[in-house]
C-alpha cells in the first residue's frame, strides 16, 4: 500500500503542525496511508559532516543516538512526502535543516542507485507570520531538498504553484484557520501529492 510521510519542521505544535495535519487529512481521503512526524520537542545532535556514517556504511548517524535515530532509514520507506516549515529569517527552521543534514548517508543509497527516489513525490508547505514574509523562499528551500535527492516536486497548479504558502498572523493554528486561501493551498498540495503517488503505484 502507498504511504506518505508528513513532517512538521516547527519547534512548536502550532501553525505548521496544523497545516501538515490538514494536508495529510486530504491524503487519507484518497485511501493512502500516512505517517506524521513532528520535530517539536525532539532532541538531537547536529550533523558535523564527519562522514563516519559513510565510512561505516551506515544509514544512521554513528556518532549520536537520539530522537532522530532510525529516521534516516525509515525515510526511505515512503512513496511521498509533505514537509512543512515555519519561516525563520526567510528560511526553513533550524530543526528542519538539522533533520535534512542528518540524512547525509542517503549518499550510500544514491551511489548504488541514482534513481532510488525517482518514483517518489514531494510537496512543500511554508507558514509565515506575515502575508509576504518569505514563504516563497522557504518553498524553494524545501523543493531544492527534494531535487537534491531526485524526488519529483509536486505542484498543485493555480492553487499552489510550487507549494502551499500560508499566513498565520503569528496566532498559531487559529491564525491559519482565518487564511482560507492558504488552507485551501495546503489541501491542494495534499491532493496533488496523493494523486501523484496513486498514479505511480497504479502504473507500476
Amino acid at each position: 500500500m502507498a504511504r506518505i510521510l508528513g513532517i512538521s519542521g516547527s519547534p512548536r505544535k502550532a501553525a505548521t503542525y496544523y497545516c501538515v495535519e490538514e494536508a495529510l487529512a486530504e491524503v487519507r481521503r484518497h485511501g493512502i496511508e500516512v505517517e506524521f512526524f513532528a520535530l517539536a520537542g525532539k532532541q538531537f545532535s547536529l550533523c558535523i559532516h564527519c562522514d563516519r556514517c559513510l565510512k561505516a556504511n551506515s544509514l544512521e548517524c554513528v556518532r549520536s543516538q537520539d530522537d532522530l535515530s532510525g529516521w534516516a532509514t525509515k525515510f526511505l520507506e515512503f512513496d511521498g512526502y509533505i514537509i512543512g516549515s515555519p519561516v525563520y529569517d526567510m528560511n526553513i527552521s533550524a530543526q528542519l535543516q538539522g533533520f535534512f543534514n542528518r540524512m547525509r548517508a542517503n549518499w550510500l543509497i544514491l551511489e548504488k542507485n541514482p534513481d532510488f527516489y525517482a518514483r517518489k513525490f514531494g510537496g512543500a508547505i511554508a507558514v509565515g507570520g506575515t502575508r509576504h514574509g518569505g514563504q516563497e523562499l522557504v518553498l524553494n528551500a524545501l523543493n531544492n531538498y527534494y531535487l537534491s535527492l531526485g524526488i519529483k516536486v509536486v505542484s498543485a497548479g493555480a492553487q499552489a504553484y510550487n507549494g502551499a504558502a500560508v499566513w498565520s498572523k503569528d496566532r498559531r493554528a487559529e491564525g491559519v484557520k482565518e487564511d482560507h486561501i492558504g488552507v485551501e493551498s495546503v489541501r491542494a498540495i495534499g491532493r496533488a501529492v496523493a494523486l501523484a503517488v496513486k498514479n505511480e503505484v497504479r502504473e507500476h
